[in-house]
């Protein structure tokens, strides 16, 4: 087998685990949105904003980041989901706020 096919291999192997990363990452934003939609349908708003805030520090931001980093070998699939996060983060945006609001914070 020439060199160059080892290559390409490993490149495809590299560019299939940041994909499968991101992908992981995506639906993991999607099950902790359903966590956040029923707190608010059951009005805990103090573990509401807990979360939401949880969320953007510990999966969003660092996603955002590796994103941003390393995303580009998983070109263009990154693209689609740098834009995921991006509206996932101003959903948990959108949740501290109405979370605020009914707890009376400013």
């Amino acid at each position: 087998m020439p060199t160059w096919t080892i290559a390409l291999d490993v490149i495809e192997d590299v560019r299939g685990s940041v994909a499968m990363y991101l992908f992981i990452i995506e639906e993991s934003i999607q099950t902790l949105g359903m966590a956040c939609y029923l707190l608010a349908k059951e009005q805990r708003w103090n573990d509401l904003l807990d979360l939401a805030n949880w969320i953007i520090a510990n999966v969003i931001n660092p996603a955002i980041d590796f994103c941003n980093n390393y995303g580009a070998i998983a070109y263009p699939l990154n693209q689609a989901y740098a834009t995921f996060y991006n509206a996932s983060k101003i959903n948990m945006e959108n949740y501290i706020k109405i979370a605020q609001s009914k707890l009376g914070a400013p």
